[in-house]
């Protein structure tokens, strides 16, 4: 499920009743994904913490249950501070609950969060937060975390001082599986690749609609949704795609497949996306595209 994609997704209400803590609470992240979450929310928010109290993380264990579904937490309840509560619920897939696995479960959800806008007015309204995890749900996890004073979802209006990409005329919302890459990883793709990033995120927008796990098992992905978009707009573009496994860290996956990318010397520009959690027997995969504009 991808439903912190390129794009705004809809946002499904959770209200805490008497089902919320059926089939089994969540428990509180391990100390190594607590440091991590602490760590990347700040980047959005430097004045938010943890919640010392552990008020937010036993409540986010209610919601972080199997029963779950992925979106929104409104809580009727207020903290004993008397401020609202607000959050969000993630279910990911993965059947393992050892630490590692749960630990690699946090940071790429986590991850996809950061990428994504609609997830920053939780951040940026909070002054605490509690994070909890379910694993072992049929084959998923289900993450939930908890700030207060909880903040509704929100389209913000502060979209280009998040260097988010924007949707290219005619080119519908939603159909992107993939996620935008940050800012620092633009850096990344231009270094390995000796190409210069898309500024207007143009081909950003445009890998997002062809980058899929089924790319994996697949040496031969034709970008035709790509090349059909690209042809509307003038534009000629190439084309290529890699995976890694990904045992925890996306950055470093993301370092693998991209390092394998041959420069391609007379295009202009490029941009990519990234699925960073296709499941396979052999474990998680990152998987990129990159789509490079020619003269």
């Amino acid at each position: 499920m991808f439903c912190a994609s390129l794009f705004v997704c809809s946002v499904v209400l959770l209200t805490l009743n008497g089902d919320v803590t059926a089939s089994g609470a969540g428990r509180a992240f391990p100390i190594d994904s607590e440091n991590y979450v602490t760590e990347q929310f700040q980047t959005v928010n430097s004045r938010l913490e943890w919640d010392p109290t552990n008020f937010l993380v036993d409540l986010a264990g209610h919601y972080a249950n199997c029963k779950a579904v992925s979106g929104e937490v409104r809580v009727d309840r207020l903290t004993p501070e008397g401020q609202s509560i607000g959050g969000m619920v993630e279910v990911v897939d993965g059947a393992r609950a050892d630490i590692d696995s749960v630990n690699s479960y946090i940071r790429t959800t986590v991850d996809r969060w950061m990428r994504s806008r609609v997830y920053h007015d939780k951040i940026r309204g909070g002054s605490r937060f509690g994070c909890s995890i379910r694993p072992g749900c049929s084959g998923r996890a289900v993450i939930s975390c908890l700030f207060s004073p909880g903040a509704t979802f929100t389209e913000p209006e502060y979209e280009e001082a998040l260097d988010e990409p924007q949707i290219p005329e005619n080119i519908v919302e939603g159909e992107q599986a993939a996620l935008a890459f940050t800012a620092q990883q633009y850096e990344v793709a231009e270094r390995y690749t000796g190409n210069k990033w898309d500024r207007s995120h143009f081909l950003e927008n445009l890998s997002g609609f062809e980058t899929r796990c089924e790319m994996i098992d697949n040496s031969n992905w034709p970008f035709t949704t790509a090349r059909q978009f690209a042809a509307q707009y003038g534009v000629r573009i190439s084309s290529v795609y890699g995976s890694a496994p990904n045992t925890g860290s996306t950055d470093e996956a993301l370092n693998d497949i991209l390092s394998k990318f041959k420069s391609i010397r007379h295009a202009r520009d490029l941009g990519c996306s990234i699925i960073p959690d296709c499941i396979r027997s052999s474990g998680m995969y990152a998987v990129v595209a990159c789509i490079y504009s020619e003269p």
